[in-house]
Order: C-alpha cells, then structure tokens, then sequence
C-alpha cells in the first residue's frame, strides 16, 4: 500500500485585522500554554537531573563553556553553571527567561553565529533536532562542528524511532495516548508514515478541565544507524548511547535515543560548500 507523503508544517497564515500574516508553525506551538505545561511536565526535579546527565555526558568542568541549542526558557541552563552555557533560541519571549540562568542569544539555530571553536560542547534537547527535516538539520550539524573544538562533545536527545515503529507495527499508522502533567490533561493522536520517518502528533489540551484548543508537531524520526552517519559526515564520532537520563544503555525498547559524540574532525569541503549554497538559496 503507498501511504500518503506527510507535507512539512513550515509556515501557517492566519488574518489579523483583516491582513494575511505568514506565522511559523514553532511560534502556533511553542506558546504561552506550552511553557506553563513544560513547567510541570518536565518540572524543577526532571530538568536538574538531566542537566547533571548533560554536564558529566559534555565533561563540563570549571572554565568549560558549553551551548544549549534551542534552550526555550532555559530548564536546563538553570541548573549549570552561569558562566559555563550560552543559550540559543529564537522565541524572545522564552529567552526572557532564560537569561537569567546565563548568557542567551536570539538567533536561528540554522545559522549559528558564533565564531569557530567557540565551544567545548553543546547539546541538543527533547526532540528539537527532527523539527525542521533532515536538510536543515544538516545544516545544524555542519554548523555546530564549526563551533565545538575538536575534542568537545555533542548531546543530542531524540525520541526513539525503533520504539515508534514497533508501535506502528502494532496498533496501525494512527493512535492515541494521553499526557498528565498538573492541571493538564492532553489527549494526543499520533500518525506515523513509516515510508517519510515522519510523526505528526495532534493535541487537544485541556487546564483543570477547561479545553484550551489543539496543538499539532511534526517530527523526523532518526535511528541510531542514521544518526551516526550524519554525525559522522561532519566529523563527530558516537562515543556513548543511552535510552534514558538514568544513564541506561540504549535498547530498541528505551523511549529515547541519547547519542554522545566527540569531535573529530572538520565537514567536508563538498558538505561545507553545499551547506552554504543551502543556506544563501533557502526561501523565507
């Protein structure tokens, strides 16, 4: 059966005062009401202990200074030391947040402007890389082996694609689960197209029974064979895998993909130059 290509959620329009105005479908989900859900959905204790995780995966000892890639309101920044992250993100209203933990920087994570080996090791959290498609995220790769030294390490956390397809497999390309985190209640509907590696996950959430509207992401799932061979295509090397922030080693039933790779070598001139082509052509 030939399943159907899910199309990117990349821009929405919607009419304010009577004009139409392009708004990225990042802005539609990364709201006021996510932040207030995330507070309590991955909470003070939560986001410590995964910051510590960070801090010893990165070796972010005393005078190492270390990225936070698309760091939101900064959960994990409030848990490192100030003068050992720098925060990046596009949302300003998250970023107010945020830089009361460390330094931060409004900026396209597409298009990093740090100057090279900037860093001795960055991380990248809670899915973020498989938001934007798999050419833009080589574009991060290539940017961020710029900016870590050789030697540094890079965190990148991922949901499971082994789990999800086992999932499919079982219950059929759609299916719903619900999410509890304090008042919230979120009833999702998930639907996978094992053929693009693409989840597109609908929310209908609801406050202390109050429904509050619907929410969609869409996400590219990465395995841990992919994974290591676009990291190694920019010069990183997989050193550690875990399933979890509890140090568990990965298994194809872990709910996470955890890789930690250390810097080896620089992006190829061919990658480096069709990076910048990307880059310099993408449409707004």
């Amino acid at each position: 059966m030939i399943r159907p290509r899910l199309p990117l959620l990349l821009d929405v329009k919607v009419i304010i005062c009577g004009f139409s105005v392009t708004v990225s479908w990042v802005e539609q989900f990364f709201d006021d009401i996510y932040l207030d859900f995330m507070m309590h959905y991955r909470g003070e204790e939560v986001s410590r202990a995964e910051a510590l995780f960070i801090q010893r995966a990165l070796k972010a000892e005393p005078g190492v200074r270390v990225l936070d890639v698309a760091c939101g309101h900064g959960r994990h920044m409030a848990h490192l030391p100030r003068d050992g992250v720098v925060g990046v993100d596009v949302n300003i209203k998250y970023l107010k947040t945020a830089k009361r933990f460390g330094d931060v920087i409004q900026a396209d994570v597409r298009n990093l402007p740090f100057r090279r080996n900037a860093f001795h090791g960055a991380y990248i959290m809670h899915s973020t890389f498989g938001m934007f498609g798999e050419e833009v995220e080589m574009e991060l790769l290539t940017w961020l082996s710029g900016v870590v030294k050789p030697g540094g390490r890079l965190l990148i956390d991922v949901a499971n694609k082994e789990k999800i397809e086992d999932i499919y497999a079982s219950l059929g390309e759609v299916w719903n689960f619900w999410i509890s985190a304090g008042p919230y209640r979120v009833l999702s509907t998930a639907y996978y197209n094992p053929v693009t590696s693409r989840i597109r996950e609908t929310r209908h959430i609801y406050r202390a029974g109050q429904y509050l509207g619907e929410r969609v992401l869409e996400l590219t799932l990465y395995s841990l064979g992919e994974l290591r061979i676009m990291l190694s295509s920019v010069g990183f090397s997989i050193e550690e895998i875990y399933g979890d922030f509890n140090g568990e080693k990965y298994r194809r039933q872990s709910d996470r993909i955890i890789v930690v790779a250390v810097k080896t070598s620089g992006v190829s001139k061919t990658l480096k130059h069709a990076v910048e082509w990307a880059s310099e052509n993408r449409q707004i």
